[in-house]
């Protein structure tokens, strides 16, 4: 009678063990990083570890054409930035926290609203927060606070896009101190020019319907402030922070983004 008392209570914690193994499992937090444009995904590199020490499932999705990704320029649309992402989305076990800097929120805007489903939360990390119907280069040429566009290089054969290597670190990275300024020059990557015509296609049943958090760089001199607020009074989000940083909070303030990104799921 004792041996099957013992065996039963075996059995019993054996199984509330397993149970709480897979409860643990559904309710991990998965987040889905995408880098914005003239980047890869190693600008995530400083943010992952501090995620991971909060708990957190990483994952980085490379738009088309880096980290290995034989995309051709002429192909590296807005729509082929959105394939790549979505399996990346696609491949994960539940509903996934999709973060978007820069260029990288015209992207898991589409992305949400083909997949509603898949994505729990939208965190714009000053980040391109379209309409329906709109392009990134139509909302940025509005911006008249950013230097970006005066700094612009398109290439010979005219299928690239990049940042004056002179200017870049000045003007995407402000705050960056000597060693940071030689990280994110160094990670600079030309733009095909095929992705800046891309429209998005957004409704409100899918798109509306998914919960926004937005993070905006006070200092950004690429995607200015005011830009950033002219778009948050125009989509609704549950919640917005600030960094008092310039467009790269990844490389300038990894701890204090992680912390947001964080407390945007609490």
């Amino acid at each position: 009678m004792n041996y099957v008392i013992r065996v039963s209570a075996i059995a019993l914690f054996m199984f509330l063990l397993s149970f709480g193994s897979a409860a643990a499992q559904e309710d991990a937090t998965t987040y889905v990083l995408v880098h914005g444009a003239f980047q890869d995904s190693s600008a995530w590199d400083l943010v992952i570890p501090e995620l991971e020490a909060a708990g957190a499932t990483v994952v980085t999705a490379s738009l088309a054409g880096r980290d290995g990704d034989a995309t051709p320029r002429q192909e590296q649309t807005l729509q082929a930035h959105v394939a790549a992402v979505s399996a990346v989305v696609e491949a994960q076990d539940g509903p996934v926290i999709l973060v978007g800097h820069s260029y990288g929120g015209m992207v898991i805007s589409q992305v949400a609203e083909n997949m509603p489903e898949r994505v729990e939360t939208l965190i714009y990390v000053t980040a391109y927060l379209p309409l329906s119907g709109e392009y990134q280069g139509g909302i940025s040429e509005n911006d008249l606070f950013s230097q970006l566009n005066s700094n612009l290089v398109i290439d010979e054969e005219g299928l690239t896009l990049g940042i004056n290597p002179e200017t870049f670190a000045e003007v995407f990275c402000p705050d960056c101190n000597e060693e940071q300024a030689e990280m994110v020059s160094a990670s600079q990557l030309d733009e095909s020019l095929a992705a800046i015509p891309g429209t998005v296609e957004l409704s409100d049943e899918n798109f509306g319907s998914i919960r926004k958090v937005y993070i905006m760089a006070a200092q950004d001199f690429v995607l200015s402030a005011q830009l950033q607020a002219f778009m948050l009074s125009r989509v609704p989000v549950e919640r917005v922070y600030s960094l008092n940083t310039g467009h790269a909070p990844y490389i300038t303030a990894p701890e204090s983004l992680a912390t947001l990104l964080i407390e945007a799921q609490s």
